[in-house]
């Protein structure tokens, strides 16, 4: 990728409308996406304004939403796979929530390998767009509609925080076990969004996993939307990624809404937990 303005502009611009209204869209609909999630009205107003401003430019060819069942074809140039409100959930009792994007240089679904460039939208106390691309990391700060400041951003050499999904009843003892020993050096933080914990992880460095389980057997994360993306961000910034056997950059797809096994973080640590089988 030549430039990343575009995409940086266009971010911009969505995040500014989100922050502003999303408070307006905060009810549930009684609709599933996809995937059966339970969606609220912002998981589809929010999946709008993202298309809006993305399908807008030159550079998107084709647009995949975890709220949309299908790729939409809006011409040439690149595929863009989004999951517009993650942590959508939160917005009940007024918790983080973000946006995830990958930018693919090939036909979608593609693989991670493909990916030009991935974001990590946090409408936190303040929001942030964090932006890998081949040449590293860069988290923006976005205020009304633009970046006003911006830094590199790199895995910290000494982990400091772990985080799992799912209840420990559906787990395997060997992972218990060595999620009890990690809880002895390093902080919890799971937060129920992704988008929140992968925040941390890329400021304080750690592990986390959302591992195959009864309730979820291939996992929470969609490869598409939020695997590949966020695996790209952290491979980027120095850290790694697993499905269990290999890196998440090299899962082939399957199909557009498929799940996968995820473990993230910093390098020893994601070894150490990607080898372990988490199933009861």
């Amino acid at each position: 990728m030549d430039s990343t303005d575009w995409l940086i502009e266009s971010i911009a611009e969505a995040t500014g409308t989100v922050r502003t209204h999303l408070h307006d869209h905060r009810n549930k609909t009684g609709a599933t996406n996809p995937t059966g999630d339970e969606q609220i009205d912002a998981d589809d107003w929010v999946d709008g304004v993202f298309y809006d401003a993305l399908t807008g430019t030159d550079a998107v060819g084709a647009y995949a939403s975890e709220e949309r069942s299908d790729v939409v074809d809006v011409g040439e140039g690149y595929g863009v796979s989004i999951d517009p409100l993650d942590g959508s959930s939160n917005l009940l009792s007024n918790s983080v929530t973000g946006t995830i994007l990958g930018v693919y240089d090939a036909p979608l679904p593609a693989r991670g390998r493909d990916l030009v460039a991935a974001v990590l939208v946090l409408y936190g106390s303040y929001t942030t767009a964090t932006v890998a691309t081949d040449d590293g990391v860069t988290r923006y700060v976005l205020s009304d509609g633009e970046a006003v400041d911006s830094e590199p951003v790199s895995l910290p050499d000494d982990p400091d925080i772990y985080g799992y999904a799912g209840n420990r009843r559906e787990l395997s003892d060997e992972l218990l076990s060595t999620l009890d020993e990690l809880g002895k050096a390093y902080k919890l933080r799971y937060s129920g969004a992704m988008v929140a914990d992968a925040a941390q992880l890329l400021t304080h460095g750690g592990v986390l996993t959302y591992p195959s389980r009864d309730s979820a057997p291939s996992g929470d994360l969609r490869l598409q939307y939020e695997s590949n993306p966020v695996a790209y961000i952290v491979e980027r910034a120095g850290g790694a990624s697993s499905d269990g056997s290999q890196s998440i950059l090299d899962v082939s797809p399957t199909e557009l809404h498929q799940s996968v096994p995820t473990v993230l973080g910093s390098p020893e640590l994601v070894e150490r937990v990607a080898a372990i089988d988490s199933s009861s």
